[in-house]
Parts: structure tokens; C-alpha cells; sequence
């Protein structure tokens, strides 16, 4: 392995009891993979400013400590940590895909609008969309269900509204919220991009994730070795098989330090 990209909620962020946090054996087996010249990742729905702000809070200072090297961020945006320790966006890819994903914002609105009023509030009168400004400042929707089973109901009823449209978006549900992501995006592309960029092949890529929001980097649609931990949904368990993929044991970070140890050696 050159490369270990990991997630953050419910993969190395999770199973802390005192704090929504790190547990120790992820972020010390991140540190023993890049001791040993691996390149670290994050890739994540998260945006920049709470990455940051959540390794500094977990003792990780990337300016000093030189990872993660890669951070990709809202499922789009790639960064790169400079010899500065500034983190560098890749500046034509990023404003391509949020042009791209903004490009139909107005048009799905509406839409989302009176699914709500209709075929969603049958399958879950709870559901409803994201508030207003935060999906402006990532400039893509969310509709938020009452728990994950509500979920996958409403995500097939938005999906086939998609289909029907014609529009070049599709459906991804992380849990209990499902949003409309443009085509372009998504960890498995982009992540993938970034590895064309650092010159590392796919099949030596270790991914880690837990939910359907990472299944574009687990599924083995783009050639990347492939780990979930012991708390991934049970439909994501379902889609790793071996040799490229492994199922851990331990759960949150235990479970990713299981998988770094198992592809790179105690």
C-alpha cells in the first residue's frame, strides 16, 4: 500500500464514550503507516474548517507531523498539505465540480419541494430537507429522514424522480439523509483523481468507510483495496468481498487500525 484514505464519521471518528472523537489505535496506526512512507488521507463529507479544526482537537498537527497528505472534503473538494504544512487546493479541479454541482441547485429545489408534499411525506411524514443555508453553502440538497429504514425508501423515490428527469445527478444516503449529488462527484472519483495526480495506482489505495456514502471508493468500482470496521452498515459489509476487501473486527478506529495492520504489517 502507498496510499490509506480513510473516513471520518462512524470510521476513525466514533466509538469514544467521553467525547465524539479519535480512538487512539487508528490515529497510531495512521502515524506507523506514514513512519513507514505511506501517504494518509481523509476523505469525507466534511468541510475544510471542521477537518482542521477536528485534527488539531485530536493532537494531529498536520504542519508538524506532515499528514494527512491528502485531504478531500465535501465528497469534491481536493487539497493537497504543501511543504508549508498549508493545505493547497487542486484549484481548476475543485471549481469544475462545484460549478458542476451548483450548475441545477435552482432547478432541484422546487422539485425536492413537492416531493415532499407528496410521494416523501407518504413514506415518512417527518422527512424534510436540510436547512436552507447550509444546502446554499454546499449548493446541493439533502432530505433528512426519521432513521436510516425511511431512508432507503425515500432515497428510491428520488432516485426514480432523477431518472425520469434526466438531469446528471444521482442519489447517496449516509444513514438517515439522502442527497443529490452531481455526477462528477463522489469519494470513489475524486478520489481517484487525486490518486492520478500523486502517481498512485489504484490497487495499492487502502479505503476505509462504514456507510453508502463511501461505497464509490469500496465497491471496487475503481480498482482500490477496500476495508470497513466492525460497526459498517450491514449493507456496506455486503458489498466487500475478498481478496480486495476486508471486514474488521473492531469497531471506529480499532477497526481501521485492524485493517492498516493487516495490508501493511504489524
Amino acid at each position: 500500500m502507498r496510499l490509506i484514505a480513510v473516513d471520518l464519521d462512524g470510521t476513525l471518528l466514533g466509538g469514544t464514550s467521553d467525547k465524539y472523537g479519535f480512538l487512539p489505535a487508528g490515529v497510531d496506526a495512521l502515524r506507523q503507516a506514514v513512519g513507514r512512507s505511506k501517504l494518509a488521507a481523509i476523505v469525507t463529507g466534511r468541510d475544510l474548517p471542521f477537518i482542521l479544526e477536528l485534527l488539531r482537537r485530536e493532537g494531529i498537527v498536520p504542519e508538524q507531523e506532515g499528514w494527512p497528505q491528502l485531504i478531500i472534503s465535501e465528497e469534491r473538494l481536493i487539497h493537497y498539505l504543501d511543504e508549508h504544512g498549508d493545505y493547497v487546493p487542486e484549484t481548476e479541479w475543485n471549481e469544475a465540480v462545484e460549478r458542476a454541482e451548483r450548475s441545477r441547485f435552482a432547478d432541484i429545489v422546487p422539485a425536492v419541494a413537492s416531493l415532499l408534499e407528496g410521494k416523501l411525506a407518504e413514506v415518512d411524514a417527518a422527512s424534510r430537507r436540510c436547512e436552507g443555508a447550509k444546502e446554499e453553502a454546499r449548493g446541493f440538497v439533502e432530505v433528512l429522514f426519521s432513521n436510516a429504514d425511511s431512508a432507503r425508501a425515500g432515497e428510491a423515490v428520488l432516485a426514480d424522480w432523477l431518472r425520469q428527469s434526466g438531469l446528471p445527478y444521482y442519489t447517496v444516503r449516509n444513514v438517515a439523509g439522502v442527497s443529490i449529488r452531481h455526477s462528477t462527484v463522489g469519494k470513489g472519483p475524486v478520489l481517484f483523481r487525486a490518486c492520478q495526480m500523486l502517481q498512485v495506482p489504484p490497487g495499492e489505495a487502502l479505503v476505509i468507510g462504514d456507510s453508502c456514502n463511501d461505497l464509490s471508493m469500496l465497491d471496487g468500482g475503481f480498482g482500490f483495496k477496500a476495508a470497513v470496521p466492525g460497526n459498517a452498515e450491514e449493507e456496506v459489509k455486503a458489498r466487500i468481498r475478498p481478496p480486495q476487501g476486508y471486514i474488521a473486527a473492531g469497531r471506529y478506529g480499532d477497526g481501521v487500525a485492524e485493517a492498516i495492520l493487516y495490508h501493511i504489517g504489524s
